[in-house]
């Protein structure tokens, strides 16, 4: 009379069986099958960042069964920096500590550069550096960089280090991107006094001109606060100061059918003994730049360093697109303007400068693709076709925070600046490979000659 049950109780243990088994399967499999989905998509992510980043390369992939191991490289002017990758195979996966992500092709796990690690250790304390990037099915990419906050002492020095960390994010797409990072502040004391900066703060979004190489958007970078304090020792006075509300910032858009690169430094206030200055700033535009030239040699300078081309032959296809690019340039004569604006309780100085460069230049044998002599090219340019002028004005008692009376009275009498009214006015101009500064020609000193190699070796 037990049979039946017994049978029923073996059937669904034999059920529970098949049914842990398959699960099991399916995560000891899908992460397998998983993993050629995840190089490609990573494959055509470094693919995608090289482009935009030309000094990017994948030196080597190492596929495994549940993760896989990648190597890149960035080149800088001191060498290339070297990145261990980890690859955790999806669809299931966790980054930035124990945020889930799914459904991902991977999510990877960089290792930081040992030296800069340990250059921060030393300096603020252990903390690691922890960089995550969840690599979307889409190929998109969200990348995490974080480092908690530490402080440090050195007894032996008398010195005390406190970092507030940092915490920043990037999302990168085919045709867009956005970042944010943000720092608390770092702040350090010592025998010497004490010095710090709080607030920094960045923000960029871009997207991408018509699906070509060249990008449009902008980034900011801000900072709220610089301040030091130094303490008097022997022969030196004790000093302090402060610099509040510093930005930078740089956008580049398409307007009237041309590029136009805008570019931005501003400064709210500047205290320090006597001096205080502030709100300042300080903006360069340049206008009137065809797009077209500029994508095209963008695509042309991926195309050149993804080569099997030489060093040596990568350096000349890129200087000779160069060249292309600039006579492209050229012939729409574009306009550089700045402007500049600082406040203080004395008064404004207000200043404005146009550059500017002809058309004809384009024609010059100077800018042919063949020319051999292209040392100090754009020198002999922008003597021969160069044209600029500007004017800063400001009142006598503004400069007189800057420099003293007999400072001011030298660069009256060699015709830098010039007294008009209350004010002091400079007016530099140049055309026709000289300056005139306040109508007054005057002649810059020639820049130091290199050394030749050759000859102290020999």
């Amino acid at each position: 009379m037990f049979a039946p049950h017994g049978g029923g109780a073996r059937g669904q243990a034999r059920a529970a069986y098949l049914v842990v088994a398959l699960c099991l399967g399916v995560v000891v499999v899908t992460p397998a099958l998983f993993g050629g989905r995840a190089e490609r998509v990573y494959r055509e992510s470094v693919g995608q960042l090289a482009g935009t980043a030309h000094a990017l390369r994948l030196d080597s992939y190492q596929r495994g069964w549940f993760s896989s191991r990648a190597t890149v490289s960035v080149a800088t002017g001191r060498g290339a920096i070297t990145f261990v990758q980890h690859v955790h195979h999806g669809p299931l996966g966790y980054y930035n500590g124990w945020h889930l992500a799914f459904p991902v092709a991977a999510v990877v796990d960089t290792d930081p550069p040992p030296r800069l690690q340990d250059a921060l250790n030393k300096l603020f304390g252990d903390a690691p550096i922890v960089i995550s990037t969840v690599v979307w099915m889409g190929g998109a990419l969200d990348t995490y960089v974080s480092r908690a906050a530490s402080e440090h002492t050195d007894s032996a020095h008398k010195f005390t280090t406190e970092f507030g960390g940092f915490d920043s994010q990037a999302h990168l797409s085919q045709d867009a991107y956005l970042i944010r990072g943000d720092a608390p502040g770092i702040t350090a004391a010592g025998a010497f006094g004490e010095a710090g900066m709080a607030g920094l703060a960045i923000r960029g979004e871009a997207h991408r001109h018509g699906g070509g190489g060249l990008w449009l958007g902008g980034v900011t970078l801000n900072l709220g606060r610089v301040n030091y304090s130094i303490v008097g020792s022997g022969g030196h006075p004790s000093a302090s100061g402060l610099v509040q509300d510093i930005g930078l910032a740089a956008r580049t858009a398409i307007k009237n059918g041309r590029l136009d690169v805008r570019e931005m430094v501003s400064i709210g206030s500047i205290a320090g003994g006597a001096l205080k200055l502030g709100p300042m700033s300080l903006a360069a535009e340049l206008s009137g730049i065809p797009p077209e030239p500029v994508d095209q040699f963008k695509d042309a300078a991926a195309a050149i360093s993804h080569s099997a081309s030489g060093q040596q032959a990568q350096a000349r296809m890129l200087q000779e697109k160069m060249a292309e690019l600039f006579v492209a340039i050229v012939k729409e004569a574009p306009v550089l303007s700045i402007d500049l604006h600082a406040a203080s309780p004395n008064g404004e100085a207000v200043g404005k400068a146009t550059f500017g460069i002809s058309p004809d230049l384009a024609n010059d044998p100077l800018m042919k693709a063949d020319n051999p002599d292209r040392k100090g090219m754009i020198a002999r340019a922008w003597n021969k076709y160069g044209h600029a002028s500007a004017e800063v004005v400001a009142p006598a008692s503004f400069l007189a925070q800057l420099a003293n009376a007999n400072q001011l009275k030298q660069l009256e009498q060699s015709g830098i600046v010039a007294r008009d009214g209350a004010n002091y006015v400079c007016r530099p101009s140049f055309k026709n490979g000289g300056w005139l500064v306040n109508g007054r020609k005057i002649k810059l000193p020639a820049p130091p000659v290199r050394p030749n190699s050759t000859s102290r070796h020999s």
